[in-house]
């Protein structure tokens, strides 16, 4: 179930003068695939609410500016966005959206910053989903 929201969630980032939003596996609309065109893979992160347990805003808001800083002193341009639930049920997510990062690194802070999945996009691909955890069961009953 947990997973599945995630793939219902739609996704926002602007591009040069417009509002992109996108979701997982359906094709990126029109400014964001030219934009990958150019700027080739990126990545699709947050740093909220790790495991899917809901962290106050300030707690929230401290992870996305650690997450922030450690790419931009990694040399990585970044791209605010968020992530919206359509049912209303879970709170916008501030994510970053990362070209040029590789994805084996985008992997590594998933795990760093303790979330469950993270996306890749990719020039005429659909956004993927791809899992950062091994153990997907535990956070989504709330297991040990």
């Amino acid at each position: 179930m947990l997973l599945a929201a995630y793939r219902a969630a739609e996704y926002v980032v602007p591009i040069g003068t417009r509002v992109c939003r996108f979701r997982v596996d359906q094709t990126a609309p029109e400014p964001l695939a030219m934009w990958l065109l150019e700027h080739g893979p990126a990545g699709w992160l947050t740093a909220f609410n790790p495991g899917s347990r809901s962290l106050t805003i300030l707690s929230n808001l401290r992870r996305h500016q650690a997450l922030w800083r450690l790419l931009r002193d990694e040399g990585f341009e970044v791209f605010p966005g968020y992530a919206s639930d359509p049912t209303g049920a879970w709170p916008d997510e501030m994510s970053l959206l990362v070209p040029g990062i590789r994805i084996e690194r985008l992997h590594r802070l998933a795990r760093e910053f303790g979330q469950i999945a993270y996306l890749w996009l990719e020039p005429r691909r659909p956004p993927r989903m791809l899992l950062a955890s091994d153990d997907v069961d535990t956070f989504a009953t709330g297991g040990e």
